[in-house]
């Protein structure tokens, strides 16, 4: 009888959760409805903060907008296991239209599970259940000027309470946008407005209105650059949802590993809750724990995405590559800056140096080529310098000699430029590296044996360009510039350009010998020249920065030498073919 009773009570709270003008957590004159709260399991996760459900479709019941962000189909089937034998059961759809266009379609249900009532104990039980229906069909798109996503649902929502029916339908809108920050830092904003056209219901004398819920979503999205090479991030949520003159606000955090494993956890509304997802392949599944003041509840998702096209696959990585290039040039740019800072300071023996690893290091960076050369020029016209004061042309004398490797030389201008111009720490600090005999020594060998082996590996690689044998001319340049880019000598610069320069020269040749389709194996034994997988991936990806700059040309000839470094490369002959169908068309 008891447990009569308790089913009794708990189909009055659902009641209460979907028509009563007192909300269940205690707020008078506050109400609650299922559409208040969206299927979604990632959500539930983070404190059902929105931004969180990037790969679920039931995402469109929050703010239909987001579907835009998707870059597959997808589908979705969710159950949150509630009290008693009640669920909440969702499956949903995100459908691509073309490039920007999503339809998105879900059905929702919140079901009592079956409930049996007695008048009295000689009446035979009668069972009863309670289901209300959220059927919804959602569209989205992408305002590509302004970068700003939007979205659409219409909504047929039905109420089956077992003595009473009755149906009705509203309309959800949303608009949504990501912003690139610095240092990799994404945000995220959106706002939907729920139920913002809806007609009100009637299930006996009584009409009833759908509640309207406004709903503002921000997210910051921070790689976590401890682990920068597995993309992991971390990504902070809040909502602000007001309701029949009521707000919540639900803050959520959730750290995601390699873009595959996620933890999250939050907060809304006196409930903590907790998630943990993980991606295999095209598959996601979800969990997702809500710490309530009545019971545990569990959650459970699994997303099945398929359809991402080979063209969008390949724009996508192009984009990673050009990000990670342009956050190598915001570190190419800060060191160029503490280089200048050094010019000023008429340290120029510092300013080169510093200069010397960005050109190496960031060989896209132009800036620092032309400050190098303008400090050497300028070091030469100060020898020359009838007017100098001899301090100064000495200090220029000590300058030639030491990047000219005349190590002895350059102490001896450095020790009268000291007893002429007094001397200065940046030039006490090079005087001490090469002051003692024995660390002369030690330099001049260390120099004379880097030039032998540059000048080595130079040379193989032009009688292998001379000899038309352009890949293996290739892996003799790389391996010159890996030479003078791990060791810092005088002449490191000057082979570094000449390599880089027969690479670009091989490149040519190649592209122009032979088209992407007529690439074999054959080819390659003639130039007797082994498979190198890990050269081609390096090659494939220079030719994704170039793709993703516009520089389609460019990048072309890199995906043929990477064709031409492993025939077997699939993304490299999928970029050809895009490219080759562009042109086309």
């Amino acid at each position: 009888m008891q447990n009569t009773y308790n089913k009794i009570i708990l189909v009055f709270l659902l009641l209460l959760l979907i028509f009563q003008t007192e909300e269940i957590y205690g707020y008078s004159g506050r109400r609650k409805h299922f559409l208040s709260h969206g299927p979604s399991v990632a959500a539930f996760g983070a404190g059902e903060t929105v931004f969180c459900a990037y790969k679920d479709p039931s995402v469109l019941q929050y703010n239909p907008a987001l579907m835009s962000l998707f870059t597959t189909n997808a589908v979705s089937v969710s159950r949150f296991n509630l009290f008693e034998g009640s669920s909440y059961n969702c499956a949903a759809l995100a459908f691509g239209l073309g490039k920007n266009f999503f339809l998105g379609l879900s059905m929702a249900n919140l079901a009592s599970g079956n409930i049996e009532i007695r008048e009295n104990i000689y009446v035979l039980e009668k069972v009863i259940s309670v289901n209300s229906w959220n059927n919804t069909i959602a569209f989205s798109g992408l305002i590509e000027k302004f970068a700003v996503m939007y979205g659409l649902n219409i909504k047929y929502i039905y109420f089956d309470m077992y003595l009473k029916k009755g149906a009705t339908y509203s309309c959800d809108f949303g608009l949504a946008k990501e912003i690139s920050l610095k240092y990799d830092i994404k945000m995220k904003t959106a706002f939907s407005i729920q139920n913002f056209i809806s007609q009100r219901f009637k299930l006996d004398s009584t009409f009833d209105a759908i509640p309207l819920i406004f709903r503002f979503s921000s997210t910051f999205v921070l790689p976590t650059y401890y682990r920068f090479t597995s993309k992991d991030t971390c990504n902070i949520y809040a909502d602000v949802k007001y309701e029949d003159s009521f707000g919540d606000l639900c803050v959520g955090l959730s750290y995601i590993f390699a873009e595959k494993y996620s933890l999250r956890t939050g907060y809304y509304n006196r409930h903590i809750t907790f998630g943990v997802g993980a991606d295999f392949y095209m598959l996601t599944m979800d969990y997702a724990a809500d710490f309530s003041e009545i019971d545990l509840i569990n959650r459970f998702m699994l997303t099945y995405r398929w359809g991402q096209k080979s063209e969008t696959l390949l724009l996508r990585e192009a984009k990673k590559a050009l990000n990670e290039e342009k956050y190598s040039l915001k570190l190419a740019q800060e060191e160029f800056k503490k280089a200048k800072e050094l010019y000023n300071k008429k340290e120029y023996l510092k300013a080169t140096d510093k200069l010397s690893k960005i050109i190496v290091l960031y060989p896209n960076f132009e800036s620092s080529n032309h400050f190098y050369n303008k400090i050497v020029v300028q070091m030469k016209n100060d020898t020359k310098d009838k007017n100098l004061n001899f301090g100064d042309k000495y200090y220029a004398k000590a300058y030639i000699e030491y990047y000219n490797a005349n190590y002895k030389k350059a102490l001896e201008e450095w020790t009268k430029y000291i007893a002429f111009g007094g001397g200065n720490l940046e030039v006490f600090e090079y005087k001490n590296k090469i002051d003692s005999i024995l660390k002369l020594k030690e330099l001049e060998e260390r120099e004379k044996q880097l030039t032998f082996r540059a000048k080595e590996l130079l040379q193989e690689g032009i009688d292998s360009y001379n000899l038309k044998k352009w890949i293996n001319c290739i892996k003799k340049m790389e391996s010159l510039e890996k030479l003078t880019s791990d060791n810092n000598f005088s002449k490191s610069l000057e082979f570094y350009s000449k390599a880089k320069d027969y690479i670009n020269r091989c490149i040519i040749e190649l592209s122009e010998s032979m088209s992407p389709e007529n690439v074999n194996r054959k080819d390659f034994l003639k130039d007797e020249f082994k498979y190198d997988e890990i050269t081609a991936d390096e090659k494939y990806r220079e030719g994704l920065v170039l793709y993703a700059q516009g520089k389609y040309y460019q990048a072309s000839r890199m995906w043929e030498l990477a064709l031409r470094l492993n025939p077997d490369h699939k993304k490299a002959k999928i970029a050809l073919n895009k490219i080759k169908k562009n042109k086309l068309e």
